[in-house]
């Protein structure tokens, strides 16, 4: 019998065998004639009367468990948009190298934002709660075992999400992670040394998780799932974020460009292979020989984007992050770096 876990992970739902076909013909790559569609798009997601977009350029970077995003090419057309590009580098790596112009990031990125240390960035809205798992060895039962555990990481830093997220989660389970033994080796491969033993946990999200899963040397199990634990899975975790310049100068096009995204957050089915397969055959997340874990990632996390409340969701990481001393600015600073508007309109105007 399958968990609500495994269920989750592979995406099982019988709305996959009425939507599959609709939705592969919609989100054809650029560079192919889409079929024509077998199923109407509904009226009340028709295009509003609106002005075109100020560019018909885009620019999205996404994460393997953004399907809404790499997904969106047959609406962000729909939306006015001619030259669509997606990047599979971090969101705010990408804006600030300038091959983004929106795309989904953890909070760090916004804290980092506000915190003068990265790209100025608008969070416009959420998406999903985040695909983050923390697996320990069989030992360790619980985050609150992992006092006077030794784990390897890369750097302790916000931008750092391995450290950052173990950081908040052991300091909500009332751990406080000075009393954890964080090894700091900057070219360490924190995967395998979990999996020879010499780290007694080891972070992973999106397609690593899969990987990670499906390892046969993996013995341990997963302690923390930020889709499956409260109050982790409630709260939206990754923001879909925006250059701020750019957004000041095109603030038509970032509209076009967020309801096309939620557009196919409410297209897409519970098994969404097909979106996988689009991503694959452009190349991100690894192409088609990772095609399996992009797979799997994509159908980790649901898409209720109207339920995910960003202001709360500052005021939930925002204390964490400060008390484990990985941000300075204060709760309201972070929270003049989201504007909800067209989130608000988008949430009435599209209607379910």
């Amino acid at each position: 019998m399958l968990t609500r876990r495994e269920a989750l992970r592979r995406g099982i739902g019988a709305a996959t065998v009425l939507t599959a076909g609709p939705f592969l013909a919609s989100c054809a790559p650029a560079a192919v004639s889409s079929p024509t569609p077998t199923a109407v798009v509904p009226t009340a997601t028709a295009a509003p009367t609106l002005a075109p977009p100020e560019t018909t350029s885009i620019r999205l970077a996404a994460g393997a468990c953004d399907s809404a995003i790499f997904g969106a090419e047959r609406y962000l057309r729909e939306e006015g948009f001619t030259d669509v590009q997606f990047t599979d580098a971090a969101t705010a790596t990408a804006i600030a190298a300038g091959n983004a112009n929106i795309g989904n990031a953890f909070p760090q990125a916004v804290f980092n934002s506000v915190e003068g240390n990265g790209p100025k960035v608008v969070a416009l809205g959420g998406l999903h709660p985040g695909c983050n798992e923390i697996w320990a060895q069989p030992a360790i039962a619980s985050l609150k075992d992992l006092k006077g555990s030794t784990i390897s990481v890369t750097a302790k830093a916000l931008t750092n999400l391995p450290y950052s997220w173990m950081a908040m989660t052991l300091k909500y389970a009332g751990v406080d992670p000075k009393d954890v033994n964080f090894v700091v080796q900057a070219d360490a491969d924190t995967v395998k040394l979990y999996l020879d033993g010499k780290s007694d946990v080891a972070y992973v999200a999106t397609t690593a998780a899969a990987a990670l899963k499906e390892n046969p040397a993996n013995k341990g199990h997963v302690i923390f799932s930020q889709v499956m634990d409260e109050p982790w899975k409630s709260t939206n975790c990754c923001f879909i974020i925006v250059s701020e310049p750019w957004y000041r100068a095109n603030p038509i096009a970032a509209r076009r460009a967020l309801r096309a995204i939620y557009r196919t957050a409410d297209t897409l089915a519970t098994d969404r292979s097909d979106a996988a397969k689009l991503a694959a055959d452009k190349g991100l997340f690894g192409g088609a020989a990772a095609l399996a874990n992009i797979t799997v990632a994509a159908n980790m996390v649901p898409l209720d984007w109207r339920t995910y409340d960003l202001e709360k969701a500052i005021r939930f990481y925002a204390p964490l992050l400060t008390d484990v001393g990985l941000v300075k600015a204060s709760t309201d600073d972070v929270l003049k770096a989201i504007d909800l508007k067209i989130f608000k309109e988008l949430s009435t105007e599209l209607k379910k």
